[in-house]
């Protein structure tokens, strides 16, 4: 059911479309009925509504100095679209938790929480990170686990394992066309997208569209 304060964009949209004229042609109407489907897949978790919620990524000592800058971009990435599309959700900076984790000896999610006055902690641990497909081709793989604590009990409220994520899904990207940087970049939506959508609705079409991008 539409929240109440969407219903009278959506009310509105309708309206627009209905008063279209007829000269517009069919393309239009389709069109206008596709921006007005809503999303179709709920949320794997609804516990971020309305909560104080850090987000934060941590490679596996493996990775932990070839990249641990992805780990925290991609922390912002999933971060961003949480407060864009999770009701309420109040994030903490990805500033301030990267100068906690640096001034700080780890001990686990929820103690840094507690420090940070966050209600749950969105943890993703990132187990498997690489760009390359052989030497001439970009074709990215990931593997993270990600879990939401709740940060007063210690409780584990969330727990999914996310195996060998891989974009382009069917393809792979010459070198030749996209710097390493750019193609990282790319890379890091999708995966952020991945993740962030366990906390959120949205469209199927949106996933089907993705995977079937050719580059």
């Amino acid at each position: 059911m539409l929240a109440p304060a969407a219903r009278p964009f959506r009310l509105a949209a309708l309206a627009t479309v209905m008063l279209l004229p007829a000269a517009c042609g069919c393309s239009t109407l389709l069109t206008a009925a596709y921006l007005l489907q809503p999303a179709d897949v709920p949320a794997e978790f609804t516990g971020l509504k309305g909560k104080h919620v850090a987000v934060v990524c941590r490679p596996i000592v493996e990775l932990e100095f070839s990249d641990a800058g992805s780990a925290r971009e991609l922390a912002s990435l999933v971060g961003m679209q949480v407060e864009s599309k999770v009701r309420r959700a109040r994030l903490i900076s990805q500033q301030e938790v990267a100068r906690w984790i640096d001034e700080n000896s780890w001990v686990d999610y929820p103690t840094l929480g507690k420090s940070l006055d966050a209600d749950i902690v969105v943890a993703i641990d990132l187990e498997q990170f690489r760009l390359h497909e052989g030497s001439t081709l970009y074709r990215g793989r990931a593997t993270a686990h990600v879990r939401a604590f709740e940060v007063a009990t210690k409780k584990v409220l969330f727990d999914k394992r996310i195996d060998d994520f891989a974009f382009p899904a069917n393809t792979a990207i010459p070198a030749t066309d996209r710097t390493e940087a750019e193609f990282r970049g790319m890379f890091l939506q999708m995966l952020s997208q991945k993740i962030s959508r366990c906390f959120h609705a949205y469209e199927s079409r949106d996933v089907f569209a993705e995977d079937s991008l050719t580059f």
